[in-house]
Order: structure tokens, then C-alpha cells, then sequence
């Protein structure tokens, strides 16, 4: 028979909590978040010199101001990508990405009335977005998580590969 002291006890729960861990999701932690390619911290960092302009209707430049879809057409014209002048042509560009998946540079589309007008931002990373708000508002960044923009996120687009 084996004498079961208090050290010996003690080191097999070790061993079986540590092997519990190795073999259960509690003791796994998730994958890390992919990093953003260059093209998308480049773009990202385009937008964010941006912060601050104001908002104006048809603006298309940081000289006279932006709207929402001049502001992307814009960030993603300074690398090499053209989109669509208008937010709703824009929704059709790339490939469509459930929220959960969207990544950095990823543009992501919201209904704003109930006359079907969409509204264009840029996401950011960490639900996120950058975009050009509204008259009198200037370029600034938003949470997806905000009861707002919850509710009202229409789709992501993928138009980086």
C-alpha cells in the first residue's frame, strides 16, 4: 500500500488541474486577432489623419469637407482603389463580410431612415469605425457596440484582399 502524505496529494492535483486545463476550453485562451496587412494599417492611418474634418454635404476632399461616402471614396483613392462616388453604389463593391468577421479597412454599411439612405464608415479594428457623421459633426471614430449603430448595421464589405 502506498502512504498518501499531504505533499503527495497535493502534487497529483497539481498534475491533474494542469492536465484538466490541457485537455478543456478553460484552460485555452481564443487565437489572437490576425494582424492587419499593410495596405490595411496604411489605409487606416489615412483615415485617422482625417479626424476632425468637418462634415459637408457632396464634400469630397479635406479642403472643403466630406460626407460619408466622399470620406471613404477618398481614404481608399489615396491607395490605389477606386469606389463608387455614392454610399449605396459603394455597397456593391467587394465581397460582403458578416460583422463578426470584419477586418481592419473593411467598410461597413448602416440603414439611417426609412427611405432606404445608407450611411459608409471605415472600420477601425476593436468594433470600431471611422466615418464622417452628419451635418455640423467632423470625421471621428464610433463604437459598432453603440445602441445606434447596433441596431441600425446593415453589412460589411471586403474590398482589400
Amino acid at each position: 500500500m502506498i502512504p498518501w502524505k499531504p505533499t503527495v496529494v497535493a502534487g497529483l492535483v497539481l498534475i491533474l488541474a494542469a492536465l484538466a486545463g490541457l485537455g478543456g476550453c478553460a484552460g485555452r485562451r481564443p487565437p489572437p486577432a490576425p494582424r492587419p496587412s499593410a495596405d490595411a494599417r496604411a489605409l487606416l492611418g489615412t483615415a485617422h489623419s482625417q479626424l476632425g474634418t468637418p462634415y459637408r454635404y457632396g464634400g469630397e476632399s479635406p479642403e472643403t469637407g466630406f460626407d460619408c461616402s466622399g470620406f471613404t471614396r477618398w481614404v481608399y483613392g489615396r491607395h490605389g482603389v477606386s469606389l463608387p462616388r455614392r454610399s449605396r453604389d459603394q455597397k456593391h463593391a467587394g465581397n460582403k463580410v458578416p460583422k463578426r468577421d470584419l477586418k481592419e479597412a473593411d467598410l461597413v454599411f448602416f440603414h439611417v431612415d426609412r427611405k432606404g439612405s445608407l450611411h459608409v464608415g471605415i472600420y477601425a479594428g476593436d468594433e470600431n469605425f471611422i466615418h464622417s457623421p452628419s451635418s455640423g459633426g467632423r470625421i471621428r471614430k464610433d463604437s459598432l457596440r453603440q445602441r445606434y449603430w447596433d441596431r441600425s448595421f446593415l453589412e460589411g464589405r471586403r474590398i482589400l484582399p
